[in-house]
């Protein structure tokens, strides 16, 4: 039997009753069985058809609900009702499914169970801060999967309008991982703008600076030249071509420098030719010493097979790297300073040593670092660049470069190289040194 004729047995009952009713009701007592009869006939299929009524309405609400609970499960942003207490007492399959739970184990716990702890604070106050001000609200928190894996979260509070509920609050989650991720690229992608900018900054002031001096003698010596050249005699005059001469390299080498610079972590491309390294650095080192004080010097001790030494390195990167070292050696000492070079079968093997100020231990970790300057240097003219990029030139190569010194006793820089380096090899982020 289906459940409308059982109503409709259950509406005949009434009936019955309604008819020994109307039987004992005076307004009725008059009317014969036949007229009583079409009344509770009339009666009887005005019910049956607010009963098919009901059924509509009924079926049309099971459809709706059928339609909100598909929408509520599969809804793009997890929902969830918590009490005032913050147990989960429903959840849909999307908040379920962010947090990698089924939906039964997501219900019948407190919601900060998933939260990651630096963020529980900020939960609990925000849904403090909705019951107070009956008002939605939102907040941005972590949210720990049943995995280990966190996503950023954002949750959107508010507390429904229906009285019974009036303690329970409806959240929902909505994951922001990726609007975080593209916020964090901004940023850094501002700051290493800025510090583009700041280097940009730099630089030119290293060219400003380091430009002023080589430009004032190569003015001099080439108008003593065109002035005096004929009553100078031919050791003044090659004298004043040699300063020409090494200032031109000085200044092509600065200009060098500011390229090192500004290209920063980014690799350095080598472009190697083979050449003989006693010569070069013999060369490097009488063009130094020209720059030097009259009372300073740099000695040359050359280690080796034989009269030459093959290497295939690139120049330009490696006399920025030599005169770098040796610049700092007469800058911060006086007197002498020991140039060694040693000549191996795989390995050339380069140390600068100074008897000057040195540096401190806490200094010397950030000797390396672009623009640093030790504390002890603040009287010294410098741009703190000169290390830097030596060390960048240097792992071009391959190779590696290191610094050993004491306050007061002077310092003393080892490079080491391969002979033979590849070309375009070495990035110059290497941590070797």
């Amino acid at each position: 039997m289906d459940s409308k004729q059982q109503k409709l047995d259950q509406l005949r009952t009434r009936a019955e009753n309604v008819l020994t009713q109307l039987r004992m009701t005076p307004s009725t007592a008059g009317l014969s069985i036949d007229e009583l009869v079409h009344e509770l006939t009339v009666y009887q299929v005005e019910l049956e058809i607010q009963l098919e009524d009901l059924q509509h309405a009924y079926q049309a609400a099971e459809k709706a609900q059928e339609r909100y609970t598909h929408l509520f499960d599969f809804a793009p942003v997890g929902y969830i009702v918590t009490n005032a207490e913050g147990l989960t007492l429903k959840g849909n399959l999307t908040a379920a499914s962010m947090i990698g739970v089924d939906r039964t184990l997501l219900e019948k716990q407190p919601f900060a169970d998933f939260i990651v702890g630096a963020f529980q604070d900020i939960y609990h106050l925000h849904r403090r801060s909705v019951l107070r001000t009956q008002q939605t609200q939102t907040c941005e928190v972590q949210i720990q999967r049943v995995d280990g894996t966190i996503f950023h979260a954002q949750l959107c509070t508010d507390v429904p309008a229906t009285a019974d509920d009036s303690e329970a609050l409806r959240t929902a989650i909505t994951n922001i991982s990726a609007i975080k991720q593209a916020e964090e690229a901004v940023r850094r992608a501002l700051g290493h703008e800025k510090e583009m900018n700041d280097m940009r900054t730099r630089v030119l002031s290293i060219i400003a600076h380091e430009f002023r001096t080589p430009l004032a003698a190569i003015l001099a010596s080439a108008e003593t030249l065109e002035r005096y050249g004929d009553r100078l005699s031919s050791d003044k005059k090659a004298a004043r071509f040699h300063t020409i001469r090494n200032f031109v390299w000085y200044l092509n080498d600065t200009v060098q420098n500011a390229v090192i610079v500004q290209q920063g972590e980014e690799q350095l491309h080598v472009k190697p030719e083979t050449f003989d390294v006693i010569a070069f650095v013999r060369q490097v080192v009488n063009d130094m010493g020209a720059l030097g004080k009259p009372d300073q010097q740099i000695a040359l001790e050359v280690t080796s097979d034989g009269e030459q030494a093959l290497v295939t390195w690139d120049t330009s990167l490696m006399r920025s790297s030599l005169m770098n070292v040796l610049s700092n050696a007469l800058k911060y000492s006086q007197g002498s300073t020991l140039c060694r070079l040693e000549c191996e079968e795989t390995v050339i093997r380069l140390q600068v040593q100074d008897h000057g100020i040195g540096i401190s231990a806490d200094d010397q970790p950030y000797v390396f670092d672009a623009f640093f300057r030790g504390q002890n240097t603040q009287y010294t003219s410098g741009m703190g660049i000169g290390l830097y990029i030596a060390q960048q030139a240097v792992h071009a190569h391959g190779g590696s470069i290191r610094c050993s010194s004491q306050l007061g006793q002077g310092t003393l820089i080892t490079i080491e190289l391969p002979r033979h380096a590849e070309h375009g090899s070495g990035e110059t982020g290497s941590t070797q040194g």
